[in-house]
């Protein structure tokens, strides 16, 4: 297995959200979607967007993504403005997105493939991502023939495949039934300590949040802004390793009365 697919944030020092703004038309009229958000991401860190429906979380997921380009400010990688769509930023939406007529050994080597990795390189890491997200087993099946949480691993195992330096996640998981979401929510942890990886996820969900975020933007209701971030300090904690674990630290329940709070204030206007 090459170095290049183990270590996905090689190289990587961090992602800046500068005092970016974003508005679109509508019928018209000018709709400021989210104002004036700056935060940045470490590397090996998880950043998860928070907020009411409506904030912008996935708008800013998508200017860093490059799929929207700000309407102020600016998001860098390593220094560099993004300004489109790169392999250097996987994304996985909520939505199933494998291409139905590929199995999903050829749906994990899409983007490899697009990108003219040769055939030998490609395979390792194929294989390598197949078995860290539990689906060797069915590489050679099509999508119509895998659940959803199957899917979602499949849009997973292909994201990192491409090596990215960071990993954006919009609501991946928001699609699934609670007891495969909670096994996906485990997956992933799994996979961002083996693989040291940088996420940034956004999630409606407040247990998830917690669950995964050492570092958790709260957004403002429209126009989104940075209301608070908060840094969840049991995910410091060696000993906190399941689900359980978590909600047993003595934090915890005052960090979700917290947030609860904040989603009840910004979500009741």
């Amino acid at each position: 297995m090459s170095a290049q697919a183990v270590n996905l944030d090689a190289g990587f020092q961090g992602l800046q959200i500068n005092q970016v703004g974003k508005v679109f038309a509508d019928n018209g009229k000018q709709v400021v979607a989210v104002e004036g958000v700056s935060f940045d991401v470490d590397p090996r860190q998880v950043c998860v967007l928070l907020g009411p429906s409506g904030c912008g979380k996935s708008t800013v997921l998508r200017m860093m993504a490059g799929l929207e380009r700000p309407s102020s400010g600016n998001v860098s990688l390593n220094g560099e403005l993004v300004r489109g769509p790169n392999r250097d930023r996987g994304m996985v939406f909520q939505g199933y997105t494998s291409f139905p007529w590929l199995k999903v050994r050829e749906n994990v080597a899409y983007g490899l493939r697009i990108n003219g990795d040769v055939i030998a390189s490609r395979e390792g890491t194929v294989d390598y991502f197949l078995e860290r997200v539990g689906l060797s087993a069915f590489a050679g099946a099509y999508p119509h023939q895998l659940s959803g949480g199957m899917r979602q691993r499949v849009a997973l195992a292909r994201a990192l495949a491409n090596s990215p330096k960071v990993l954006l996640m919009d609501e991946p998981f928001g699609a699934l039934d609670a007891e495969t979401r909670w096994q996906m929510q485990e997956l992933l942890l799994d996979v961002i300590r083996k693989e040291r990886m940088t996420v940034v996820m956004v999630t409606h969900d407040v247990e998830e949040a917690l669950l995964l975020g050492d570092q958790i933007v709260f957004l403002s209701r429209h126009p989104g802004r940075v209301k608070t971030i908060l840094y969840p300090p049991f995910k410091a904690c060696k000993e906190i390793n399941t689900r359980e674990d978590m909600r047993g630290h003595p934090e915890y329940a005052a960090m979700e009365k917290q947030i609860l709070g904040m989603m009840r204030e910004e979500g009741g206007h």
